[in-house]
Formats: structure tokens, C-alpha cells, sequence
């Protein structure tokens, strides 16, 4: 019924090239098979990540095989276009999205958010949440080539405002913070290893600019996107760890 194909959980490693399992999930949809999906290159510039699946007990969304338009019931659209999603009371209002709105001039990309609250202050490291997990994430899957393979294999990059907590004891409480001084973006590109049946998330050395509207709950994030053209596809979605998903719903708004 689901095919099981990608990713699960994202942290953010402080410096070594090793490999660390952690739990959350890429772009909120994720895997029944665990895989593991990390960044090694910190000599080019990348911010060393890990990603792992199912094994490590995280909340999952599964992915359907059909509509290949709408994978796991979210919409894929393309740059220049908006979309509406229904209002979901039973997630926290900053990651309930009502509406997303895209733009491309070249290979820059505009992408907003629009949420149906953006506190200026929240709750971070929180209990519950493990050092270096993935506490909060909003991203931007971008298929830049459209093909017949499978939907891990087309992701070719993600752009992403993320928060990994830092929690140095399992009792560290955790603290109030501006949105704005802890949440961080970046560009990620997929690398996909076969022979390990792994996807490697690498940071792009561009400028992403993230800007938040709390008057007008917006989070937009505006990056140059390699080889992104009016053809090419996005993804919109966000994740909580410890409270849920959401992403664009295939069904109007």
C-alpha cells in the first residue's frame, strides 16, 4: 500500500564527519524502512547532518506510491504558483499552514509560508526532544528535473528554516526564545549513494535569507536555487517533533 523511500529525522552534528542516528523527519513525510542520510563534507563548506527512520520511534507519515502529483496526500506545485490548505486545530498554529506562495526570478526562489500563527517568542529544547534532534523545521522539497523515477530519487534539493535543540542533559530545562534568533535556514542538496540505499543532504554555500511577518504570521525563505527553472517542483511542508506535521493538502482549501 506505501512505499517506504525516504527520510526521517534531521540534526545537526557540531563538527565530526561521523554518522549519528537521530529522529525526526525531512520535510515531515517519511519512511516505514529506516534510512540514514547525513552530511560529510565540512571541508566544502557543509554543515555535517544526520537523518534516521522509523527505528528510532518517530511520529511518521507515510508516503503513497499514487497520485504521483499528490505523494502521501501533499501537493507538489510548481514556482509561481500559490495554494490553500484547511486550518488543522489538533497541530500548534505555527506549523498549520493556511496557504503557500511562491515566486522565481532566474534561479532565485521566493517561498512563503503562510501560518496560522507565528508567536514571536517559543518554547525550545524542550523536554521530550534529544540533543541535536531536529525540534522544528519548515522546508521546501525542490524536484528541479521532473522524471519517471521514484519521488526520493528526483528531490535535488531542500530549502529549510530549522531548529535542533541542545539539550546537554536529559533534565537541561528547557528556554523561551525570540522565533527570529533561533530558528536558522539554509540549501541542501540530495546526494543519493545507491550502494548504501542513503540520500546526503549537503549544505550549498548560497545565502538564504529568512524573513518573519508576526503581524502577518509569514515565514519566507529566499534562496538561489541551482538549475531551478519554471518547470521544476516544490513541496511544501513543516514538523514539529514532539506535536506533528503538516503539509499543502491535494484536496482545496
Amino acid at each position: 500500500m506505501f512505499k517506504g523511500i525516504l527520510l526521517a529525522g534531521l540534526v545537526l552534528l557540531a563538527a565530526a564527519c561521523t554518522v549519528t542516528p537521530a529522529a525526526s523527519s525531512v520535510a515531515t513525510r517519511a519512511v516505514q524502512e529506516s534510512r540514514l542520510v547525513a552530511v560529510l563534507e565540512p571541508e566544502q563548506g557543509a554543515t555535517p547532518l544526520a537523518v534516521s527512520g522509523a527505528a528510532q520511534g518517530t511520529a511518521l507519515l507515510a508516503v503513497s506510491e499514487e497520485p504521483a502529483d499528490c505523494p502521501g496526500g501533499y501537493l507538489k506545485m510548481l514556482p509561481g504558483q500559490s495554494a490553500s490548505d484547511p486550518i488543522a486545530d489538533d497541530i500548534p498554529a505555527y506549523i498549520d499552514i493556511i496557504s503557500v506562495d511562491t515566486s522565481l526570478d532566474g534561479e532565485t526562489l521566493t517561498a512563503v509560508f503562510f501560518l496560522r500563527d507565528i508567536p514571536e517568542e517559543m518554547e525550545f529544547n524542550r523536554e521530550g526532544v534529544k540533543d541535536l534532534h531536529s525540534e522544528y523545521m519548515w522546508t521546501i522539497e525542490i524536484f528541479v528535473e521532473n522524471s519517471e523515477e521514484s519521488e526520493s530519487e528526483q528531490i535535488e534539493y531542500m530549502l529549510g528554516a530549522v531548529y535542533s535543540a541542545r539539550r546537554v542533559l536529559a533534565d537541561t530545562p528547557a528556554s523561551t526564545r525570540p522565533f527570529k534568533d533561533a530558528v536558522r535556514s539554509t540549501l541542501w542538496k540530495a546526494k543519493h549513494d545507491h550502494e548504501k540505499d542513503v540520500i546526503f543532504l549537503i549544505n550549498v554555500p548560497v545565502y538564504v535569507r529568512m524573513l518573519v511577518s508576526h503581524e502577518d504570521d509569514t515565514l519566507t525563505l529566499i534562496s538561489e536555487v541551482p538549475g531551478i527553472t519554471s518547470e521544476s517542483s516544490l513541496l511544501f511542508s513543516t514538523y514539529d517533533i514532539l506535536l506533528g506535521q503538516d503539509g499543502v493538502s491535494c484536496h482545496p482549501g
